[in-house]
């Protein structure tokens, strides 16, 4: 529990975001549609679907590339969770590895919201 206060705090001092990533990703896991993996990622942001995808640090390269590629041509935003697969999954309520995360409604979240004001 402690860790997760800590990566909080790191993060948005380092970020200076408004809002609290880990609170909203809670949020988009509960009340957004969204669909969890690398592949369908990728599939998602090919066919223009996703309103926003989240990687995790330890995302490979390979894939990661070939998402913000597909991300960048169709616009979507890409952010990338500082924690790794494993936070990632554990903070989506998952009990494995996420390491992407395709996000099509997010709910009652206002990540894209702040996203389209920077």
């Amino acid at each position: 529990m402690n860790k997760i206060v800590t990566l909080r705090k790191q993060m948005l001092e380092k970020s200076n975001m408004s809002y609290d990533l880990n609170r909203e990703i809670q949020i988009i896991a509960r009340t957004g549609r969204k669909d969890y993996g690398i592949n369908r990622a990728i599939k998602a942001s090919k066919l223009g679907r996703a309103q926003l995808v989240i990687l995790a640090n330890n995302c490979p390269e390979d894939k990661r590339i070939r998402i913000e590629y597909y991300c960048n041509l169709a616009n979507i935003p890409i952010v990338t969770y500082t924690g790794n697969g494993y936070d990632l999954g554990a903070l989506c309520g998952r009990g494995h590895v996420v390491s992407a995360m395709s996000v099509y409604d997010p709910g009652d979240s206002k990540i894209i919201r702040a996203l389209k004001k920077k």
